[in-house]
């Protein structure tokens, strides 16, 4: 038809050549191309942002163009569209990574969330490359070609920051509809946890030199992120506040919940808290001569050769935090207690450490 075009590709002869192509499969959009005054004005999209989904949306835009040039009440300005590199997968996708990493760069986004979202750029949404953004109605089809050797959570997550893209370019007005996105359900994990004497088992195989740090992790349960950021201005007596973490080893004057909370130092980690030196002096440090924080490798190097040596798998951050919330649970401490104590927005996320060992609490009903 003059003056309207299709696009989308059938997957037989490449092109739509007619509102549907002799293979029976539909254009999935058109457009208006008119010239006039030796200007060409080329849309997909009518007034108000929507994609022209069928032959009659793109027909009364088309006539509505030629009614206005007809009266010469045309306003070329409101008809003139971003040509089709402006909607490029791979273009947007370049320039919502920009975003990202100036949001870094101004310390409004850690920098853990940028190396995660690069890989994904790198690894996953190349299968998009070359797609008009408004020809991307679903994404099923995507998720579904994602490798099976990804656990179903990493799966997740790429869908979601795909989404996260998405929802930018609803927001710049790139497209006017969201594209349909699968649902992904992660099944249930049961972090493991130990009791104190496993956790104690575990600090025997853990040299004098670390051993502070590891007590701290152990009896206090915070995030090892954020006992790596400990510094001296944060002890205050029995009190110690927890104001900033290391993300992707640089350190950041905020949580990861992005509020400051304060907790009680029990005795046992006085005990072997370092001698206080400057405010602004890492608590944790380790070396002989140059004396510097923990990183994340180093840590957690540590912490696997301790507990292979004491025949215990377990991830260092389920044997801190994770045994530490889920004990104190079980002692009968009350949940927003807790929330306080780990600083969670959301008391849902306090709620898994309310999984009590149903075997144990049925042994303990029948000895009552």
């Amino acid at each position: 038809m003059k003056n309207i075009r299709m696009m989308g590709y059938c997957p037989v002869c490449k092109r739509f050549r007619q509102p549907k192509c002799q293979h029976n499969i539909p254009a999935r959009y058109y457009f208006i191309d008119v010239k006039h005054e030796g200007l060409r004005i080329v849309r997909g999209t009518d007034l108000d942002g929507r994609t022209l989904r069928t032959l009659d949306d793109a027909v009364a835009l088309r006539q509505k163009l030629l009614s206005e040039i007809q009266n010469k009440t045309l306003n070329i300005g409101k008809w003139t569209t971003k040509t089709k590199p402006d909607f490029l997968f791979q273009n947007l996708c370049n320039k919502w990574f920009d975003e990202k990493k100036r949001e870094v760069e101004q310390r409004r986004l850690k920098p853990g969330y940028i190396v995660k979202l690069r890989q994904y750029i790198i690894h996953y949404y190349g299968y998009f490359t070359n797609q008009d953004i408004r020809s991307i109605f679903n994404t099923k089809d995507f998720a579904l070609q994602l490798p099976d050797a990804l656990s179903v959570k990493y799966q997740k997550n790429i869908v979601d920051a795909l989404k996260n893209f998405f929802h930018w370019c609803k927001d710049n007005r790139y497209i006017s509809e969201m594209p349909v996105f699968p649902k992904i359900s992660v099944p249930e994990h049961r972090p493991k946890t130990l009791s104190i004497e496993l956790r104690l088992s575990i600090l025997a195989y853990i040299p004098d030199e670390h051993k502070p740090i590891f007590i701290f992790l152990f009896y206090q349960g915070a995030r090892p992120s954020e006992v790596r950021a400990l510094k001296w201005d944060c002890i205050e007596n029995d009190r110690v506040i927890y104001k900033r973490t290391f993300s992707n080893e640089i350190l950041w004057e905020t949580t990861k919940e992005g509020n400051i909370r304060e907790n009680l130092i029990f005795p046992e980690v006085m005990a072997i808290l370092p001698k206080r030196t400057f405010p602004l002096d890492f608590v944790f440090r380790h070396g002989k001569k140059l004396k510097r924080h923990y990183s994340k490798t180093y840590l957690n190097d540590i912490f696997k050769e301790a507990s292979k040596k004491a025949g215990i798998d377990i991830s260092l951050y389920e044997a801190t935090k994770h045994s530490f919330g889920t004990s104190w649970r079980q002692a009968g401490m009350p949940l927003e207690a807790l929330q306080g104590w780990f600083g969670h927005k959301s008391i849902k996320t306090t709620e898994i450490y309310s999984k009590a060992d149903v075997v144990e609490t049925f042994k303990k009903v029948g000895r009552i």
